[in-house]
């Protein structure tokens, strides 16, 4: 039964934690409106496939009516396995799992994000600039100068969320126990390609799933088997390579097709001086500059020593998924943590008595998030460690 309430909610940010938490709480019946920096749904690329396991599977059953629930499978990526394989460059396998009865679903991306934006106001090409906490509510302001007035405001802007940078300009003093997402000194750069059935015979560990190949001076190659958002098939591949000049000409990506080129163009280099497998050099060699992916970073997270909750004092201002905890992706932990926040945060907020204690319900939502986001960064970056070590040795 929806609650018959007036509350205002402004969410930062129109990812898949965003619009996830957007449809629990307007099915719980609150006012919801997400801002999103972007200028439209298409106006740039959100990577290909997500793998979800139980606990992402878990959240989105109760954040989803069941109308959007029953379509969930149509957003599904098939015949791509549901397996790992970890290779050498030389595309020897060190080992092989299956995922057993915790094994990840995958969905597309752009499929899931549109299941997700049905029904949710969305106002686009809206930029944080800063927000205001008084008088028991909050107020956004964007950068092409309007403002909007809310009960809640929460960050599901990602790793490099301007919500949790401006808390401490906001609220001085008063902060409780806010976390730092850091630079893991990583970058990735991706790109895909058709893929057919010579693919298929020249990536023959990736018929089972997703293979992270571990090559040389701590570069990693992961490839899988996809789908773009009209449904051709492709293969995906993305490297990886610490960051050693912040300088570089692809650093500051700008979405044009010159910066692709140099992109590609640093890609091929790495792997033409390295020993890479032929068959993973030619995936690279013959990815057109229009198929790569602008390069993210690989972030982390440190969380502060005490636990002083709520992050703000009047509870009015929360994070929600990168924003409060960023993790590295070895271990497919990032999504499934993101939406099981917003399945926390929406079945609080639904519980929650008339009129709303708003320091009391974020208090417990950030309680036991941050418990939970603890330890899948700490498994992350132990998984991270683990393949760094596989190769060294």
């Amino acid at each position: 039964m929806k609650r018959k309430i007036n509350e205002k909610i402004l969410i930062i940010g129109a990812g898949l934690g965003g619009l996830a938490l957007a449809q629990g709480l307007i099915r719980a019946g609150f006012n919801v409106t997400v801002f999103e920096r972007d200028e439209s749904p298409t106006s740039r690329a959100q990577g290909y496939r997500i793998s979800i396991r139980s606990l992402g599977m878990h959240a989105l059953s109760t954040l989803l009516t069941p109308e959007k629930l029953d379509r969930l499978p149509a957003a599904k990526v098939k015949g791509v396995g549901d397996g790992f394989t970890c290779a050498n460059e030389k595309m020897e396998p060190f080992f092989s799992v299956s995922q057993g009865q915790d094994a990840a679903v995958q969905f597309l991306r752009s499929e899931l994000r549109s299941l997700l934006s049905e029904g949710v106001n969305i106002q686009w090409n809206k930029r944080l600039a800063t927000f205001e906490d008084k008088d028991d509510r909050v107020i956004a302001h964007f950068e092409d100068g309007s403002y909007a007035y809310g009960d809640l405001l929460i960050g599901c802007d990602g790793g490099g969320s301007i919500v949790r940078e401006l808390l401490p300009s906001v609220y001085r003093s008063r902060l409780g126990s806010i976390p730092k997402v850091i630079d893991s000194n990583r970058a990735i750069f991706g790109g895909q390609i058709d893929r057919t059935p010579e693919w298929d015979e020249l990536l023959p560990l990736n018929k089972t799933g997703l293979v992270r190949f571990l090559g040389p001076h701590s570069h990693y190659m992961g490839i899988c088997f996809s789908e773009r958002a009209d449904r051709s098939p492709t293969v995906f591949w993305a490297f990886s390579e610490e960051i050693k000049d912040r300088t570089a000409p692809w650093y500051q990506f700008d979405q044009g097709l010159e910066c692709r080129k140099r992109i590609l163009d640093h890609c091929k280099q790495l792997m033409e001086n390295e020993p890479w497998h032929e068959n993973l050099k030619k995936l690279v060699n013959d990815t057109s500059a229009e198929a790569i992916m602008a390069p993210w970073l690989v972030r982390t997270t440190r969380f502060p020593d005490s636990e002083h909750f709520p992050m703000v004092p009047t509870g009015r201002v929360t994070l929600l998924g990168d924003a409060a905890h960023a993790m590295p992706t070895e271990k497919g932990l990032g999504g499934n943590n993101v939406l099981e926040d917003a399945r926390l945060l929406s079945a609080l907020l639904a519980a929650s008595q008339e009129p709303i204690n708003w320091r009391e319900v974020i208090e417990s939502y950030e309680r036991e998030m941050f418990v939970r986001a603890k330890i899948a960064v700490k498994e992350s970056e132990g998984a991270a460690e683990y393949f760094q070590n596989l190769r060294s040795h």
